[in-house]
Protein backbone atom coordinates (compact mmCIF):
# COMPACT_ATOMS: atom_id res chain seq x y z
CA UNK A 1 0.00 0.00 0.00
CA UNK A 2 2.60 2.84 0.87
CA UNK A 3 4.59 1.54 -2.24
CA UNK A 4 1.49 2.39 -4.19
CA UNK A 5 0.39 5.35 -2.32
CA UNK A 6 4.31 6.72 -2.94
CA UNK A 7 4.28 5.86 -6.93
CA UNK A 8 0.71 7.83 -7.14
CA UNK A 9 2.46 10.88 -5.79
CA UNK A 10 5.36 10.61 -7.37
CA UNK A 11 2.81 10.51 -10.54
CA UNK A 12 1.47 13.50 -9.58
CA UNK A 13 3.92 15.80 -9.06
CA UNK A 14 5.51 14.57 -12.44
CA UNK A 15 2.34 15.48 -13.37
CA UNK A 16 2.03 18.95 -12.33
CA UNK A 17 5.56 19.39 -13.15
CA UNK A 18 4.78 18.84 -16.90
CA UNK A 19 1.58 20.97 -16.62
CA UNK A 20 3.55 23.94 -14.84
CA UNK A 21 6.16 23.56 -18.19
CA UNK A 22 3.60 24.00 -20.78
CA UNK A 23 1.89 26.51 -19.07
CA UNK A 24 5.07 28.64 -18.80
CA UNK A 25 5.69 27.47 -22.57
CA UNK A 26 2.28 28.87 -23.19
CA UNK A 27 2.47 32.02 -21.17
CA UNK A 28 6.15 32.85 -22.97
CA UNK A 29 4.67 31.72 -26.76
CA UNK A 30 1.47 34.11 -26.02
CA UNK A 31 4.13 37.50 -24.53
CA UNK A 32 6.12 36.67 -27.76
CA UNK A 33 3.17 37.39 -30.06
CA UNK A 34 1.91 40.15 -27.79
CA UNK A 35 5.37 41.77 -28.71
CA UNK A 36 5.42 40.97 -32.45
CA UNK A 37 1.89 42.40 -32.82
CA UNK A 38 3.22 46.00 -31.03
CA UNK A 39 5.98 46.47 -32.38
CA UNK A 40 6.17 48.52 -35.62
CA UNK A 41 9.14 49.06 -38.40
CA UNK A 42 10.92 52.59 -36.81
CA UNK A 43 9.88 54.09 -40.05
CA UNK A 44 6.29 54.04 -39.64
CA UNK A 45 5.51 56.70 -37.27
CA UNK A 46 8.10 59.20 -39.12
CA UNK A 47 5.68 58.03 -42.59
CA UNK A 48 2.70 58.89 -40.61
CA UNK A 49 3.65 61.92 -39.08
CA UNK A 50 4.76 63.26 -42.77
CA UNK A 51 1.83 62.32 -44.33
CA UNK A 52 -0.19 64.26 -41.64
CA UNK A 53 2.01 67.17 -41.51
CA UNK A 54 1.78 67.75 -45.07
CA UNK A 55 -2.26 67.22 -45.46
CA UNK A 56 -2.52 69.79 -42.51
CA UNK A 57 -0.04 71.85 -43.28
CA UNK A 58 -1.33 72.16 -46.98
CA UNK A 59 -4.87 72.40 -46.17
CA UNK A 60 -4.45 75.81 -43.21
CA UNK A 61 -2.00 77.19 -46.21
CA UNK A 62 -4.84 77.59 -48.55
CA UNK A 63 -7.39 78.47 -45.96
CA UNK A 64 -5.70 81.05 -44.49
CA UNK A 65 -4.49 82.45 -47.51
CA UNK A 66 -8.45 82.77 -48.45
CA UNK A 67 -10.10 83.97 -44.82
CA UNK A 68 -7.08 86.25 -43.93
CA UNK A 69 -6.76 88.90 -46.79
CA UNK A 70 -9.76 90.19 -46.35
CA UNK A 71 -9.72 90.55 -42.22
CA UNK A 72 -8.93 93.63 -40.84
CA UNK A 73 -6.14 94.62 -38.49
CA UNK A 74 -8.33 93.78 -35.10
CA UNK A 75 -9.17 90.31 -36.22
CA UNK A 76 -5.55 89.91 -37.95
CA UNK A 77 -4.42 90.44 -34.01
CA UNK A 78 -6.48 88.33 -32.36
CA UNK A 79 -5.79 85.04 -34.32
CA UNK A 80 -2.09 86.43 -34.11
CA UNK A 81 -2.08 86.52 -30.23
CA UNK A 82 -4.57 83.30 -30.28
CA UNK A 83 -1.75 80.64 -32.33
CA UNK A 84 1.06 82.85 -30.27
CA UNK A 85 -0.54 80.76 -27.13
CA UNK A 86 -1.56 77.84 -28.56
CA UNK A 87 2.31 77.08 -29.99
CA UNK A 88 3.79 78.62 -27.00
CA UNK A 89 1.54 75.74 -25.14
CA UNK A 90 1.59 72.99 -27.25
CA UNK A 91 5.22 73.28 -27.25
CA UNK A 92 5.35 73.46 -23.27
CA UNK A 93 3.34 70.29 -23.49
CA UNK A 94 6.06 68.22 -25.90
CA UNK A 95 9.10 69.43 -23.47
CA UNK A 96 6.99 68.34 -20.09
CA UNK A 97 5.80 64.94 -21.71
CA UNK A 98 9.69 64.11 -22.89
CA UNK A 99 10.62 65.23 -19.50
CA UNK A 100 8.28 63.43 -17.26
CA UNK A 101 8.92 59.80 -16.01
CA UNK A 102 6.10 57.01 -15.42
CA UNK A 103 6.47 56.31 -11.24
CA UNK A 104 4.40 59.67 -10.15
CA UNK A 105 1.95 58.57 -12.16
CA UNK A 106 1.75 55.02 -11.39
CA UNK A 107 1.36 55.99 -7.85
CA UNK A 108 -1.33 58.36 -8.65
CA UNK A 109 -3.02 55.20 -10.66
CA UNK A 110 -2.96 53.24 -7.74
CA UNK A 111 -4.64 56.30 -5.47
CA UNK A 112 -7.11 56.91 -8.29
CA UNK A 113 -6.43 60.23 -9.42
CA UNK A 114 -8.23 61.54 -12.25
CA UNK A 115 -5.95 61.76 -15.16
CA UNK A 116 -3.36 59.82 -14.12
CA UNK A 117 -4.10 56.95 -16.78
CA UNK A 118 -3.98 59.37 -19.39
CA UNK A 119 -1.00 61.31 -18.63
CA UNK A 120 1.02 57.57 -18.39
CA UNK A 121 -0.21 57.24 -21.63
CA UNK A 122 1.18 59.95 -22.54
CA UNK A 123 4.61 59.82 -21.33
CA UNK A 124 4.87 56.36 -23.11
CA UNK A 125 4.20 57.77 -25.96
CA UNK A 126 6.09 60.68 -25.11
CA UNK A 127 8.30 60.51 -28.71
CA UNK A 128 4.72 60.64 -30.59
CA UNK A 129 3.56 62.98 -28.49
CA UNK A 130 6.58 65.58 -28.63
CA UNK A 131 6.28 65.40 -32.68
CA UNK A 132 2.88 66.13 -32.44
CA UNK A 133 2.71 69.08 -30.55
CA UNK A 134 6.42 70.57 -31.16
CA UNK A 135 6.93 69.96 -34.78
CA UNK A 136 2.91 69.75 -36.26
CA UNK A 137 0.57 71.70 -33.97
CA UNK A 138 4.02 74.34 -34.41
CA UNK A 139 3.90 74.58 -37.88
CA UNK A 140 0.55 74.92 -38.43
CA UNK A 141 0.49 77.57 -35.92
CA UNK A 142 3.45 78.95 -38.08
CA UNK A 143 1.80 78.94 -41.39
CA UNK A 144 -1.17 81.08 -39.76
CA UNK A 145 0.27 83.60 -38.38
CA UNK A 146 2.48 84.26 -41.06
CA UNK A 147 -0.64 84.70 -43.09
CA UNK A 148 -2.42 86.96 -40.52
CA UNK A 149 1.21 89.21 -40.38
CA UNK A 150 0.77 89.30 -43.99
CA UNK A 151 -2.89 90.68 -43.16
CA UNK A 152 -1.35 93.15 -41.42
CA UNK A 153 1.12 94.39 -43.40
CA UNK A 154 -1.08 94.57 -46.32
CA UNK A 155 -3.23 97.00 -44.25
CA UNK A 156 -0.40 99.72 -43.86
CA UNK A 157 0.92 99.78 -47.16
CA UNK A 158 -0.28 102.75 -48.62
CA UNK A 159 -0.12 103.01 -52.76
CA UNK A 160 2.64 105.30 -54.15
CA UNK A 161 5.08 103.65 -50.70
CA UNK A 162 8.77 102.93 -52.00
CA UNK A 163 9.41 99.43 -52.30
CA UNK A 164 12.15 99.37 -49.25
CA UNK A 165 9.48 100.64 -46.99
CA UNK A 166 7.21 97.67 -47.60
CA UNK A 167 9.90 95.41 -47.09
CA UNK A 168 11.00 97.03 -44.00
CA UNK A 169 7.36 96.44 -42.82
CA UNK A 170 6.77 92.92 -43.62
CA UNK A 171 10.31 92.48 -41.93
CA UNK A 172 9.04 94.08 -38.85
CA UNK A 173 5.72 91.88 -38.78
CA UNK A 174 7.64 88.95 -38.83
CA UNK A 175 9.95 89.43 -36.64
CA UNK A 176 7.53 90.43 -34.18
CA UNK A 177 5.91 87.43 -34.57
CA UNK A 178 9.01 85.16 -34.88
CA UNK A 179 10.55 87.04 -31.63
CA UNK A 180 7.57 86.41 -29.52
CA UNK A 181 6.68 82.95 -29.93
CA UNK A 182 11.06 82.51 -29.16
CA UNK A 183 10.76 84.33 -26.40
CA UNK A 184 7.39 82.23 -25.07
CA UNK A 185 8.58 79.38 -25.65
CA UNK A 186 12.14 79.97 -24.24
CA UNK A 187 10.53 81.09 -20.75
CA UNK A 188 7.63 78.24 -20.85
CA UNK A 189 10.40 75.27 -21.82
CA UNK A 190 12.43 76.12 -18.47
CA UNK A 191 9.09 75.86 -16.55
CA UNK A 192 7.48 73.14 -18.52
CA UNK A 193 10.80 70.97 -17.21
CA UNK A 194 10.73 72.33 -13.62
CA UNK A 195 6.81 71.22 -13.82
CA UNK A 196 6.56 68.38 -15.47
CA UNK A 197 4.62 66.10 -13.94
CA UNK A 198 1.87 69.09 -13.13
CA UNK A 199 1.77 70.08 -16.62
CA UNK A 200 0.89 66.58 -17.88
CA UNK A 201 -1.18 66.06 -15.15
CA UNK A 202 -3.26 68.34 -16.04
CA UNK A 203 -3.36 67.31 -19.44
CA UNK A 204 -4.00 64.04 -18.74
CA UNK A 205 -7.43 65.63 -16.69
CA UNK A 206 -8.18 67.18 -19.73
CA UNK A 207 -8.74 64.53 -21.84
CA UNK A 208 -9.36 62.49 -19.58
CA UNK A 209 -13.16 63.90 -20.16
CA UNK A 210 -13.17 62.28 -23.35
CA UNK A 211 -11.79 59.07 -22.49
CA UNK A 212 -14.14 56.30 -22.03
CA UNK A 213 -11.76 54.33 -19.67
CA UNK A 214 -10.80 56.61 -17.63
CA UNK A 215 -15.23 57.10 -16.85
CA UNK A 216 -15.16 53.83 -15.69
Amino acid sequence: MEENNSEKEIEKEQESSQDSKVKKSDLKSAANKAIKKKVQPWWVWPVKILVITLFLSLTFSVLSELLMSNVGIAVSLIVIVFLLVLGIVSDMIGVATTACQLEPFAAMRSRKVRGAKVAMTLVKHAEKVSSICNDVIGDICGILSGAAGAAITAKFIVDGMGNSIQILIAGAVSATIAGLTIFGKAIFKKYALDNCTKIVLGVGKCLSIFSRREKK
